[in-house]
């Protein structure tokens, strides 16, 4: 191993199975190719992206490790730790042959037999006005996944994906970690026969609105289906390429837990098990009815092994149930632990950790009491 000085300040704040598995790969062989701070690692955190597959272990979850296989123009997998700070990138493989590009653009261009005229005011009938009306739009351009799971569409002033995908979980389940990436809660109805979720967002500027579907209950996992709209028309036009940059970088952070999927077919899945697991889902919190019940959720959860934690350059803090009495645990350049017996000061104390963090997303918006307390559920990490 030839590391360079920079290189291996990066590797010692790995942590110790993610840095074992980069030892192990460079003294296999395998060499660094890149070491970035961006997607997928947290601006606290790191990847190193390897020049060869992983080849000292299996390319699988296990040993402290998370594996998760991606199929993209830049990646093949990706190995991280619980924490999802530190990550290490194996390359992209060959790409398969390319789709042929003219054909999808001819399926996605409007038909333009002949070019419009504004009809006379004297003349025009209602339908020749809508005509007309259409060809003064914007055009749109259609970007279009082979397999239709993915789909993305664009304009100057915003950008709209949607993404079918397929998991086991049930529908409160995909909807809690939706709401606990993006910082924002979910308001749940029935639309047409089908469970839908709709959020929205601020995220550095632009507005974001959420629509998850529940599609289907298949026989052994679920269909679902996110539709994210982007939007940046308020700003100004030397501001549009950043924003849209900036969002297929969040939406590719939000989504990446799910994998592209076929949409389901019409009469694909059990109508019975769909309405349980719907009616399910809509009552999965019908008891946490207040700010104190909700309360009493975070302490339980805390007790059972969940924590809350946060990393910055400086250091972080680690919030825990220890020995009988809740701990908040600071490191890093000024490191201090906090023990609390009494809960109403321990909430005190969380409530003002996690503020700022569950507030992000609500722009100028006021949140309430009971639904800043249900995003400082959401921020709970689960017993690992």
């Amino acid at each position: 191993m030839n590391l360079t000085p920079e290189q291996q300040k990066e590797l010692a704040r790995f942590p110790e199975v993610l840095r074992t598995l980069i030892e192990a790969e460079l003294a296999a062989g395998n060499a660094i190719a890149e070491i970035g701070h961006s997607f997928p690692a947290p601006p606290v955190g790191a990847y190193f992206k390897m020049a060869k597959q992983v080849s000292v272990r299996p390319r699988a979850s296990g040993d402290g490790l998370q594996f998760r296989e991606r199929n993209s123009s830049t990646q093949s997998g990706e190995f991280t730790d619980a924490q999802r700070f530190f990550f290490l990138i194996e390359p992209a493989v060959e790409a398969p042959p390319m789709p042929d590009m003219d054909a999808i653009r001819r399926a996605h261009e409007p038909l333009e037999p002949f070019a419009l005229k504004r009809p006379a005011a004297s003349d025009a009938s209602p339908r020749a006005k809508r005509a007309w009306a259409r060809t003064q739009v914007t055009k749109r351009k259609v970007v279009t996944s082979a397999s239709q799971g993915l789909t993305r569409s664009e304009s100057d002033t915003g950008t709209t994906w949607v993404l079918h995908f397929r998991d086991e979980q049930p529908p409160q389940e995909v909807q809690f970690a939706l709401e606990q990436a993006v910082m924002a809660l979910c308001v749940p109805s029935m639309d047409e026969g089908k469970l839908c979720l709709r959020a929205k967002a601020n995220v550095i500027g632009a507005r974001y609105t959420f629509e998850l579907r529940f599609e289907a209950a298949l026989p052994d996992t679920n269909a679902y289906s996110l539709r994210v709209t982007a939007s940046w028309a308020e700003h100004a036009a030397s501001n549009h390429d950043y924003f849209r940059t900036t969002s297929e970088g969040w939406f590719q952070l939000w989504t990446r837990e799910w994998t592209v999927a076929n949409p389901p077919n019409p009469d694909e899945g059990s109508d019975e098990r769909y309405r349980a697991l719907s009616e399910a889902a809509l009552k999965a919190e019908a008891h946490l009815d207040s700010v104190a019940a909700i309360q009493q959720a975070i302490l339980t959860g805390l007790k059972q092994g969940g924590r809350y934690s946060q990393s910055h350059k400086e250091g972080g803090t680690n919030i825990v149930w220890r020995n009988g009495r809740f701990v908040r645990a600071d490191y890093g350049e000024d490191p201090a632990d906090r023990s609390f017996t009494d809960e109403a000061e321990f909430l005190t104390m969380l409530g003002h950790f996690c503020r700022m963090d569950v507030t992000r997303s609500s722009g100028r918006e006021p949140m309430s009491d009971l639904d800043t307390w249900r995003l400082i559920l959401r921020r709970l990490d689960p017993p690992t």
